[in-house]
């Protein structure tokens, strides 16, 4: 306390008090959440949390041995972490606090999927300089990214459209772009009447998905195939048999390249399949003032997709698509609290 009176003394109260908000502003706020972002990151990409969630703790020495890890730099990033009531620390063995479950078990798609974003941060100046741009210098890596999504959609996306699809009655479900099947995996695992396909661009995306198929002894009820979506005309023959189409968050990663390409999507859906309804889960884009009034996520999300050549548009807007595309039908369920929309069209 005499120390703190003396500094008062020394650099005046107003200078302290303004110190002392700037640091509640700018490192608890800000910079703080950094650091402890790619702390948390880093341990995810070297298998730290799945191996404590295996083993309920994690011993650093033998950790470290085994990985072929700096143990004085893996020790100081879990202290930080215990420090702020993430992790607890028993000699040298480390375990979750009950902040830190709640990050592992449910936000751990947040960190896989921001950490597809890192490049494009890191050179963030160099974009706006111009020196550098994106899809020929810098790149995110596709493979968190849709990690990372797949992690989120699990836990409220995909239990909404497996409802809208077993309440309709649909037994026969295409996935336009459906990575490695996550979700083809979760709606079977849901319901032993269901089948899956799915269809994406990138191939290893889809080998990928072919073994988890095996391991998840699937493979015989849900059938991957690498295809462009947007030339769906293409389609293998077992397709042709589905009742039902969905795509998540796909079609904003197609419209920054063109809107006649997510019309020839939509276009060649419909007329592949005149009869089949779709279900479209798309983001929506907010305007300035109301991500003022509720930030949240929007903020972040949408300054990603801005940079990195995806376009995310307002309600109205994917409507009209839907329309131009020869879809007479939308029905929509909008979830205001996620900015996200349900598009049931035919």
């Amino acid at each position: 306390m005499i120390e703190l009176l003396k500094t008062v003394q020394t650099i005046g109260l107003r200078n302290l008090l303004k110190l002392n908000r700037a640091n509640r502003l700018a490192w608890d706020e800000i910079i703080s959440g950094f650091y402890t972002t790619r702390t948390m990151q880093a341990l995810f990409n070297v298998g730290f949390f799945e191996e404590m969630c295996k083993n309920g703790k994690v011993n650093v020495d033998s950790f470290t041995e085994t990985k072929n890890l700096d143990n004085n730099i893996l020790t100081a990033i879990c202290d930080s972490l215990v420090a702020l009531s993430i992790l607890k620390k028993q000699s040298s063995d480390y375990m979750l606090d009950s902040k830190g479950r709640i990050l592992v078990d449910v936000a751990s798609g947040w960190f896989v999927g921001a950490y597809g974003y890192e490049e494009v941060f890191h050179y963030l100046e160099a974009l706006l300089r111009k020196e550098k741009t994106y899809g020929k210098d810098i790149y995110r890596r596709p493979d968190f990214v849709a990690r990372g999504s797949g992690e989120i959609e699990r836990l409220i996306y995909f239990p909404l459209a497996i409802d809208m699809i077993a309440c309709d009655g649909y037994k026969n479900v295409l996935d336009l772009g459906c990575g490695d099947g996550t979700f083809l995996r979760n709606m079977c695992e849901s319901n032993n009447e269901l089948r899956g396909y799915g269809i994406d661009i990138a191939e290893e995306a889809i080998e990928e998905g072919k073994e988890k198929l095996k391991t998840a002894n699937l493979q015989d009820r849900i059938q991957l195939f690498a295809l462009d979506i947007s030339k769906i005309e293409t389609i293998p023959d077992p397709l042709k048999d589905i009742d039902v189409g969905i795509t998540f968050f796909v079609l904003h990663e197609l419209l920054f390249t063109s809107k006649d390409r997510v019309l020839e999507l939509l276009g060649s859906f419909r007329r592949m399949f005149p009869d089949v309804p779709l279900i479209v889960f798309e983001a929506i884009r907010a305007t300035p003032d109301e991500m003022h009034e509720k930030p949240g996520m929007a903020v972040q999300y949408l300054l990603q997709h801005e940079i990195t050549h995806q376009k995310l548009v307002y309600r109205e807007e994917w409507k009209e698509l839907f329309k131009t595309a020869g879809f007479r039908s939308i029905e929509e369920r909008y979830l205001e609290f996620a900015r996200t929309s349900i598009f049931f069209i035919r």
